[in-house]
């Protein structure tokens, strides 16, 4: 076992120093570079822009293009390191058909932050780093060889009780044959924010204030709140302490945040030995205001990264190879004491006139609403700091023996991997104090307490991950006929050390046969047999399994002999069943409190003369011994096209996948039973749709190009829900697409009294007449029974399928060289509602928008779109409708890079093969629909949420 030392054990930044001093001395004790060497490197450099080997890589090992019956989808190094990102997945949308990945936050973040993926509709997040499950989304794109989307049932059944939602898998370099190559890599940028919401300024905030409290009242008019003088006051700053107009946005943020990465890696072969070897630093910063007079430590939200990895492959004998993989990483994000989210959530709420940043006496301002650390300048730079510290340490040890002594093709491998993680939080944090100023008297009024900094922290992780796989293998060809066998069995042990809980395992028995005759007509079997220690023994193990068929038609003589613009032409279609495990910890056996675990006062009583609580023993949620995992049944086809020697590529494919025995809660409960009830095996979804990929590519002389564009549509359905009774058809979900909205149908506005006070006008019991005002939300009386109420609810939205799908070009002539990347979706809605959309929230104590200047006035009663503003809470307008359901689409420029290498002649004189200087940039622009309603939010993020940045990012990279 591996331990990680706790924080502060080792410096990473000398542990860095330290490793990249020792891969410089090797790489440059080496034998100097001759010309061989210099012709290799320019030979890459005029490689093809899209790289297109004869394999795939497949789930256990590759697998050549002509023999594959899977429906996947891979991308290479060239591809990812164009894209200014710590998170790979960051550079993946609008690539792959079949992968959507959704973005609701930016920032400096670990892994996974502010994005989550689905592949084919299906809940995924399944990722593979040389075929072991670790979840390392931040990783430098040059240790990556490619990234691979498995698909379908084919692809994924030999996974076991993890087969069903579909996989990433990530393949790192293994080092080329060939002298040691170097190159390094600098390069710096910033990002700035895509959108920001935009506050209403102080006078504009008072003047629609007193309109809310007035729309409020109805008829019966109001005093106003704010005065016009008071008004003119805030508008014209005479006075900006006892009338403020703070823009914080402005005062908290810097427009643009620096980040910085280093990489360095070495690969190339001596005698019997290959390797690879990377190391990588980044620097990412946030956007926060700081203040060093302050502060000796950074309060700012800022992710320092450090990676090392080194793929070493030894031929032992010449039958006997050994990779060994080690892959170290440090991370630390730092933020401010109170965190990002609370100074967000605080910038969104908090009205620009609430109180000044400092009172005159340089005090920070605050008021009774806004006391102890509410500032939120002072959040920014007064409340300490916090970080979090992750270190992963990864060791893979693959064994193959070579076994063509017995019989030609056959082979044995063994494989161990090892990987710890530990991830603690430090807190040094503090409280400060905030004073409302009163200019009439010159006074100040005191809220809270200012303290000194705390000493905190504990531990969020400490696991491992032990992986464990015995492979045999037969690959041979006899004169017509191929075969390819793999049996393999796995299993991974996964423990936390800062819970009580057993072990996690995954347990399978794997195996596959591909046949194929005359390279024409081809074959494939997978089973495998899975098993998951938290399920009951009955329901521990399952059996999956796929089949596929195929056939290369451009192999058959009358297509071969007389359509030579046919390069390829394969027909391939498969179909399995697979399963997920989405159980709990042992939910099988029941489990009961006692009185040291109680802790809800409504299962305890009060007893004796001193009246002292007595918490009971009872029982915990039901446990379900029948749990059983996730299962699919999954139907692929697929057809892919060659022309013209494959300058001009197609692939196709169709999926139907049906899910079932879905783990859900159930629906049908009453409270009589007196305790939680057990999640059961009851969905049935089904996901289907269409996946094409078309790329062109040629060379004319030095000028290489390419297009690329690929298009996904999925479409999804209910079969089955366990929905409870539903009176009317409109109300039932079961047919309709899954996660569709339910809630009521907004009809308009209403314009006036007399629309709302109409005998024939349907209202909800809970907003009755006397409360509603002109420029609240109208409702569809959908049974007509004269009535607004649950009968009148239904699906709301858009059935059309959803599409996502993307378009990349690229270019070279000579030195220069030229890609970018579309990316975007149809057919796609978003749910804008609350107090980002209505402003006034929390009794009129949160902020308004530039958005809500738009309102409902009776001058506008024709035309408006939006409701009336109002203050604190409204029963009408707030429920779940169709009003709130917003079309989405956008299209982004997601990517562009462009780059210069220095001339050959050049070069040859300085001896270094090649420099290049490149620009590149990430979510440059987008188009959306959602700018039709506002413009103050990025089309996947909004509200509180720290803003998607877009990225722009210069750097220079050098080979040896």
């Amino acid at each position: 076992m591996i331990a990680c030392k706790p924080p502060g054990s080792v410096s990473p930044l000398l542990l860095w120093r330290a490793l990249l001093l020792a891969c410089l001395t090797i790489s440059f004790s080496a034998q100097a570079q001759d010309d061989d060497t210099i012709k290799l490197a320019l030979k890459t450099t005029n490689a093809p822009l899209l790289k297109s080997p004869d394999v795939e890589p497949v789930l256990f090992g590759v697998q050549k293009k002509s023999r594959l019956l899977q429906s996947t989808a891979t991308v290479y190094t060239s591809q990812l390191s164009t894209t200014p990102s710590p998170q790979f997945l960051q550079a993946l949308p609008g690539r792959l058909a079949g992968l959507n990945i959704r973005f609701t936050s930016g920032g400096p973040g670990l892994d996974g932050n502010g994005m989550s993926f689905d592949i084919r509709g299906a809940r995924a997040q399944i990722i593979l780093v040389d075929g072991v499950e670790r979840g390392y989304l931040s990783l430098d794109p040059e240790q990556i060889e490619s990234i691979t989307v498995l698909k379908d049932a084919l692809s994924t059944a030999m996974f076991g009780q993890r087969s069903s939602y579909g996989i990433i898998s990530i393949k790192t370099k293994k080092g080329d044959v060939g002298k040691p190559r170097l190159s390094f890599t600098a390069q710096t940028g910033f990002e700035t924010p895509s959108a920001l919401p935009k506050p209403l300024a102080a006078w504009q905030y008072a003047t629609l204030y007193n309109e809310a409290r007035q729309n409020d009242l109805g008829q019966t008019t109001s005093t106003p709140v704010f005065s016009q003088a008071q008004i003119d006051a805030y508008k014209d700053q005479t006075d900006p302490y006892t009338y403020p107009d703070v823009n914080w946005y402005k005062t908290v943020l810097n427009k643009n945040a620096r980040v910085t990465r280093y990489n360095f890696n070495i690969q190339g072969s001596g005698k019997g030995f290959r390797y690879f070897v990377d190391l990588d630093k980044l620097n990412q910063k946030g956007l926060f205001k700081t203040d060093d007079d302050k502060n000796p430590y950074n309060t700012n939200s800022q992710l320092d990264r450090y990676i090392l990895r080194s793929n070493l492959g030894v031929d032992v004998t010449p039958s006997t190879f050994v990779q060994l993989n080690l892959f170290g990483r440090f991370q630390r994000y730092n933020q401010p004491g109170g965190g990002v989210a609370s100074i967000f959530s605080s910038l969104l709420t908090t009205p620009q006139l609430a109180y000044p940043v400092y009172n005159p006496n340089g005090s920070y301002g605050g008021t009774s609403v806004y006391g102890e650390n509410a500032n939120i300048y002072g959040q920014a730079v007064s409340r300490g700091y916090q970080f979090q510290d992750v270190r992963d340490i990864a060791v893979d040890l693959e064994v193959t023996q070579n076994l063509d002594v017995l019989t030609k093709g056959l082979y044995l491998r063994a494989k161990a991997s090892n990987n710890n993680t530990a991830y603690y939080t430090t807190t040094r944090v503090k409280n400060f104090e905030v004073y409302q100023y009163a200019g009439t008297t010159n006074s100040y009024t005191k809220y809270g307490t200012t303290t000194e900094q705390t000493t905190g922290g504990g531990v969020n992780e400490r696991s491992r991950i032990v992986y464990l796989e015995g492979a045999a293998g037969y690959e041979r060809t006899f004169g017509r006929h191929a075969i390819d066998v793999q049996a393999i069995a796995n299993q991974q042990s996964r423990l936390w050390f800062n819970i009580n809980n057993l072990p996690e395992n995954y347990t399978a028995y794997a195996g596959k046969v591909n046949y194929t005759y005359d390279d024409r007509y081809v074959v494939e079997g997978a089973v495998s047999y899975g098993g998951y220690n938290y399920l009951t023994p009955a329901k521990r193990w399952a059996t999956y399994w796929a089949y596929g068929l195929g056939w290369n038609l451009h192999n058959e003589h009358f297509i071969k002999d007389n359509l030579h613009f046919i390069s390829n032409l394969k027909l391939r279609a498969n179909y399995g069943l697979t399963g997920q495990v989405n159980a709990g910890y042992f939910s099988y056996i029941q489990t009961y409190f006692n009185p040291g675990t109680n802790t809800n006062n409504a299962v305890a009583y009060w007893y004796g003369a001193g009246m002292s609580l007595e918490r009971s023993t009872g029982e915990n949620a039901i446990s379900n011994p029948n749990l059983g995992p996730e299962k699919a049944k999954k139907a692929n086809a697929g057809i892919d096209v060659g022309l013209l020697k494959n300058r001009l590529t197609v692939t196709a494919d169709y999926f139907y996948n049906k899910f079932y025995d879905l783990v859900a809660a159930p629906t049908m409960t009453t409270a009589v039973l007196g305790a939680g009830y057990p999640a059961l095996n009851y969905q049935k979804f089904n996901y289907y749709g269409t996946e094409i990929t078309t790329t062109w590519q040629d060379q004319v002389k030095d000028f290489a190009y390419y297009i690329s564009a690929n298009f996904s549509m999925v479409q999804s359905k209910v079969v089955y829900n366990a929905e409870l009774p539903k009176q009317y058809d409109y109300q039932v979900l079961t047919g309709k697409p899954v996660g569709v909205l339910y809630g009521y149908t907004a009809t308009g506005l209403f314009k006036s009294y007399d629309e709302i006070n109409d005998p024939a006008t349907a209202v909800m019991p809970a907003a009755p007449k006397s409360s509603l005002r002109p420029g609240d939300i109208r409702y569809l009386d959908r049974n007509g029974d004269g009535v607004i109420d649950a009968n009148d609810q239904s699906g709301i939205g858009s059935a059309k399928p959803t599409i996502y799908f993307g378009s990349t070009i690229g270019l070279r002539f000579k030195g220069f060289d030229l890609s970018a990347l579309l990316q975007g979706t149809m057919n796609r809605q978003s749910y804008l509602s609350g107090d980002f959309m209505n402003g006034f929230g929390n009794n009129g104590n949160y902020t308004a928008y530039e958005y809500n200047l738009g309102r409902f006035t009776l001058a506008t009663a024709e035309t408006a779109t939006q409701p009336r503003v109002w203050l604190g809470t409204n029963t009408n307008n707030s429920q779940t409708s169709s009003f709130w359901l917003f079309n989405n689409d956008f299209v982004r420029l997601k990517n562009v890079e462009v780059g210069y290498t220095l001339p050959e002649k050049l070069m040859r004189r300085i001896g270094s093969p090649t420099v290049r200087f490149f620009a590149n940039g990430l979510n440059l622009l987008t188009w959306a629909e959602i700018y039709k309603v506002r413009k103050d939010l990025d089309p996947e993020s909004w509200g509180a949420a720290y803003p998607i940045m877009k990225v722009f990012n210069f750097g220079l990279n050098v080979k040896f």
